[in-house]
């Protein structure tokens, strides 16, 4: 029975999850508050208090489609926000330890992640063995077909099961050949308008192409007329780009890529940068003296290498690192090589600096003087920019941030020597999602992240 129920209904969870969600926070503070449970008029602000933060933290957002893991800064921002400001409603009776406080934090943050993450990924389990799946209908060309199958195909937990395809192509409805894996093509889009009169369907997807026989205008008019969720599925083969919203006066927009932050966000990760950077640099400094000396004493040449880099904007900039090979190769080679794994052009301390990424350490001035940040895309030689951005749509828009000593391709596993250009591709794939997708708590995962990372000794 629960599974004819689940085949036939979607679980739609968020409903629920808005009344429990802030109903237990509140239970959490005033049972740290008070050691009781009690409702009165600070109970009922501590609950609309929390539930205006989790949805501003777009943890009730439909993630059937996206990557679970943008969920996780999500809670963990929500979880610090109500720790800090929920015992503000005690007013004149602020008297929370710091013990209370770091509970509090904890036990949001488990909750969230339960009732959030793991609830989420046993439903993507589900809908992989076929249930909690909705009804959906395709209009598309018929190569557009054949990819959005491909694609639910390799992630059956999207959810979404395709009962009929049409397309705005005479030759896939009434050609010879309108049968494609099995689906035979119901029609054009008036029997498309038909088919979602007469029967239930719970989501429509559509395509359009430059060679498609009804232009993007008259789809958009027809399925404007049916009371249907509709997503409009961008086969650009660009994975990078924002599609955020805009206005331009009363035209809507779409922003392509380089979302702008506010002034204000910029400045806060400057400031983020500098002081921190500033405290690593202190902190280091002597190890930074003994690497120095023994770079000086191992072989010859100066203690930094100076490289020019692209920066933000694509202007470059002079990028520092400790000097980890051996001059004379570094004098005589015009064209930049990426270092691989058992480089003979390495020093043996050059080869302990690389496996810990200590030879980056210098680049800790770039970010004190404003060339580099903590965590941002890292920056390539002039020689490969000028090289890949002839290759990759989008490339150079991964310098609309500032370039990171770590970043979000690094912890991703696409760091190191670029062998072939689908590596690459990754690489900037990661590189300007992390500039349409910038927080402060995703860079200070990140850092964690990059810690632990350095620690494991993987790198060349």
């Amino acid at each position: 029975m629960l599974r004819g129920f689940l085949k036939t209904r979607s679980v739609d969870i968020n409903n629920f999850q808005r009344i429990i969600d802030p109903l237990f926070v509140s239970a959490f503070f005033c049972k740290i508050s008070n050691g009781i449970f009690y409702f009165d008029i600070k109970f009922f602000l501590i609950f609309f208090f929390s539930l205006s933060i989790l949805s501003a933290n777009k943890l009730y957002d439909s993630y059937r489609i996206k990557n679970l893991i943008s969920l996780l800064p999500n809670i963990i921002t929500s979880s610090a926000l109500i720790t800090i400001a929920a015992p503000l409603i005690e007013f004149n009776n602020y008297d929370f330890t710091s013990f209370q406080l770091i509970i509090l934090f904890f036990l949001c943050f488990l909750f969230l992640f339960f009732h959030h993450f793991i609830l989420r990924l046993f439903l993507r389990y589900l809908r992989s063995k076929g249930l909690n799946t909705r009804n959906a209908v395709f209009f598309g060309s018929k190569d557009s077909f054949l990819t959005i199958q491909n694609e639910l195909e390799k992630y059956p937990w999207i959810g979404f099961t395709i009962i009929y395809w049409f397309s705005p192509n005479k030759n896939d409805y009434e050609g010879k050949v309108s049968k494609v894996l099995d689906f035979t093509c119901s029609g054009n889009i008036n029997k498309l308008i038909e088919i979602i009169k007469a029967e239930n369907i719970d989501k429509l997807f559509f395509c359009h192409s430059e060679g498609d026989e009804i232009s993007l205008s008259n789809v958009l008019k027809k399925l404007g007329d049916v009371c249907l969720p509709v997503t409009y599925l961008i086969d650009w083969k660009v994975n990078s780009i924002s599609l955020k919203k805009e206005f331009f006066g009363d035209i809507v927009g779409l922003n392509i890529w380089n979302p702008g932050d506010s002034i204000l966000k910029e400045k806060i990760k400057r400031l983020f940068d500098f002081l921190l950077g500033l405290l690593i640099l202190i902190i280091l400094l002597p190890l930074l003296i003994v690497i120095s000396l023994l770079i000086k004493s191992s072989s010859e040449g100066p203690v930094l290498f100076l490289q020019e880099r692209y920066g933000l904007n694509g202007i470059s900039f002079k990028m520092l690192k400790f000097r980890t090979m051996y001059i004379s190769q570094n004098e005589k080679s015009k064209e930049i090589v990426q270092a691989k794994k058992n480089d003979v052009r390495i020093t043996k301390i050059g080869k302990f600096l690389r496996k810990y990424s200590l030879d980056e350490l210098p680049q800790l001035i770039n970010v004190i003087k404003g060339e580099m940040s903590l965590v941002g895309p890292r920056p390539h030689a002039v020689q490969h920019n000028e090289y890949y951005r002839k290759l990759i749509t989008g490339y150079m828009q991964r310098h609309s941030k500032l370039p990171g000593m770590t970043g979000l391709a690094q912890i991703s596993g696409a760091r190191g020597e670029t062998s072939n250009i689908e590596k690459m591709r990754r690489r900037v794939e990661l590189d300007i999602e992390y500039n349409n997708n910038w927080s402060l708590i995703k860079d200070f995962l990140i850092l964690i992240k990059t810690f632990f990372s350095v620690l494991s000794g993987k790198a060349f």
